[in-house]
């Protein structure tokens, strides 16, 4: 660390400034210690006067904060100071990767494997909000006490924070060397650049050596878009591994969560459960409008549960009533928020309802009594709705809804509401819809064929059912089309668990093993397990409120003693429920409790609530 300078300020937000941490072309890096006396990263970025480009600047800190803390330096709090932007993230104390490279040479097959998988379960938490890193690099993986850490995500996409070059044009994002070649040509940018990047690093992290040289910024980029890689030799399935991400066709390469598959299914330690899929990236020219309406500075993060809650302020009931039948309440770009919470499910058509576990609500939605049954009904129906919403639907999720069930959820906090009225178009810019009576009617057999084929949830019944619905672009022919790869898909997470030595099933879990049917968040759950202590499954089940016709197995029942472990009975049942009490909240089931079974035995249920759609 560095002293600071005669005109560097001696306080930013709140946070007193010990040091510098380093200088780039972003701004700087200070060591700085919070009010309840926590060292932090805090960088300090270029002055602007441009509402706009703070406006950016804090949506993308506010999507930054949702990226998963596995393998990454939490992004704590943001704000403005003296007209310059700041960002705070967790201070890691250790060396970067091309310190250690450089000072202690390459990573050997081990060290170089738990990288490997460090940095794709980071690149897999960053791509999963739909973020893309733009300058992954080994100086942005820092060697710290508890691992790899992946640090400097989140601002690339900033208009005004970017680097300029001399012509006044914005230069490319990145470090050339470890840039892919649709960055070096301007092109569209997705998270496949930073699978390239990734690439670079680990042949650099192997051998201490990078796949394209040459003698001068323009020969190295040359060699990159027309040259062959010079990879070295890497211990597989790292190699493949890496010349498949060095493919300069972008959509050929593996995606983070795919290459961490590979890895860990060829015996590599998971670090956490794997990433959710990758969301959609807008397009860079989609992703800023001078439309976009201000927000607020995120808070700092308090906790690690299911993330804060930033944008738009909430919408009172009576701002839901418009013109047009719609509440302009978020910038048209749902695809570019999807999956920012828990995985469901690894779907063909790259779409998954984003779901995590809140508070249960304290108030109910309604104190109403009396009034016909058929009132009643929908009143009760529309409770249940609402408050399964507010437990199991993230708030980065879009909600389609009538006038009724958006006002509950506003009336609840619920940021990103979508109310469907007689002039309503269509729900496609939504992740959810709710489909009362009246949206039924409305939308008839469109609703499904069309807009939203799968009923993830369902409550009351006849004219006061309510489901809850899940939208698919492409509809019902789209949704059709991706069954026979989601099943699949989870046909071999399941095949995979089976012929894992540390798991072993009964008869009846056998056979489930081979449906298909099992929710992926249990096969993940169980495997991580499997890591630490052998593990014996009982049974899977459908024990979760509020499923519909596409709710998948989401329970298990496991066993609360394995003779293999090492733990005595009462030890290994108190290690199952510490470990799943330790997941993150986007992983962590809602239910973990003992129970005896008919048979006499004794298990520790499992259950994860929200259940998935099939695609």
């Amino acid at each position: 660390m560095l002293p600071l300078r005669v005109t560097d300020p001696q306080e930013v937000g709140g946070y007193r400034l010990l040091g510098r941490l380093g200088e780039g072309g972003q701004g700087v890096v200070f060591l700085a210690v919070s009010s309840a006396g926590t060292k932090v990263a805090l960088k300090v970025l270029p002055a602007t006067t441009d509402s706009l480009v703070r406006n950016r600047f804090l949506k993308e800190v506010a999507a930054a904060q949702r990226v998963a803390r596995f393998c990454t330096a939490q992004v704590l709090d943001a704000g403005i100071f003296e007209r310059r932007p700041f960002i705070v993230s967790e201070y890691v104390d250790g060396p970067s990767l091309v310190e250690a490279v450089e000072q202690d040479g390459p990573r050997s097959d081990s060290a170089l494997q738990r990288i490997a998988v460090a940095t794709l379960t980071a690149l897999g938490a960053v791509h999963a909000v739909g973020m893309v890193h733009r300058d992954f690099k080994p100086a942005n993986v820092l060697l710290g006490p508890d691992g790899p850490v992946v640090i400097d995500f989140g601002l690339a996409t900033v208009p005004g924070m970017t680097t300029i070059g001399q012509s006044g044009q914005a230069a490319a994002v990145g470090t050339p060397a470890f840039m892919a070649p649709e960055q070096l040509s301007a092109r569209r940018v997705t998270a496949a650049a930073d699978m390239w990047s990734w690439a670079v690093s680990m042949t650099f992290a192997g051998t201490g050596r990078l796949p394209f040289t040459g003698e001068s910024l323009t020969a190295t980029a040359y060699a990159i878009l027309n040259g062959e890689p010079v990879v070295g030799d890497l211990s597989e399935p790292l190699d493949s591994l890496v010349r498949r991400c060095l493919n300069k066709n972008a959509a050929l390469r593996p995606s983070a969560r795919d290459a961490l598959r590979e890895l860990v299914a060829a015996g590599a330690q998971a670090i956490g459960p794997l990433p959710p899929p990758a969301a959609i990236i807008a397009a860079d020219d989609e992703a800023f409008s001078s439309a976009e309406t201000p927000v607020d500075a995120p808070r700092p993060q308090r906790s690690s549960g299911a993330g804060p809650r930033h944008g738009r302020p909430v919408r009172k009931p009576d701002q839901l009533a418009r013109s047009t039948g719609r509440a302009k309440w978020r910038p048209r770009r749902a695809a570019a928020t999807l999956l920012a919470s828990v995985l469901l499910i690894a779907g063909a058509s790259g779409l998954a309802l984003i779901l995590s576990h809140h508070p249960s609500p304290t108030r109910a939605a309604s104190d109403r009594t009396g009034g016909s049954p058929e009132i009643n009904a929908e009143t009760a129906a529309r409770t249940r709705t609402v408050t399964w919403i507010l437990q199991q639907v993230s708030r980065a999720a879009v909600v389609s809804c009538d006038s009724a069930v958006c006002g509950e959820l506003a009336e609840r906090g619920f940021p990103d509401l979508d109310p469907l009225g007689p002039e309503s178009n269509d729900p496609l810019d939504s992740n959810v819809v709710v489909a009362t009576a009246d949206i039924r009617n409305q939308f008839g057999t469109r609703l499904a064929s069309v807009y939203a084929p799968v009923i993830i949830a369902s409550f009351g019944s006849g004219n006061a059912r309510i489901e809850v619905r899940e939208v698919i672009p492409g509809g019902t022919k789209a949704y059709r089309a991706a069954l026979t790869a989601d099943l699949r898909a989870r046909r071999i997470a399941e095949a995979q668990l089976r012929a894992n030595s540390q798991v072993t099933a009964s008869a009846t879990a056998r056979t489930q093993l081979l449906s298909g049917d099992i929710d992926p968040q249990l096969p993940q759950l169980i495997a991580a397990m499997a890591s630490f202590q052998p593990v014996r499954i009982v049974a899977f089940g459908d024990h979760g409120p509020g499923g519909g016709p596409a709710s998948l197995l989401r329970s298990v029942d496991l066993a609360t003693h394995v003779t293999r472990s090492h733990l005595a009975a009462l030890a290994y049942l108190r290690w199952m429920q510490e470990f799943v009490r330790a997941q993150r909240a986007q992983y962590r089931p809602a239910l973990s409790e003992q129970i005896t079974l008919p048979t006499g035995q004794t298990v520790l249920r499992i259950q994860y609530d929200a259940p998935s759609p099939l695609s």
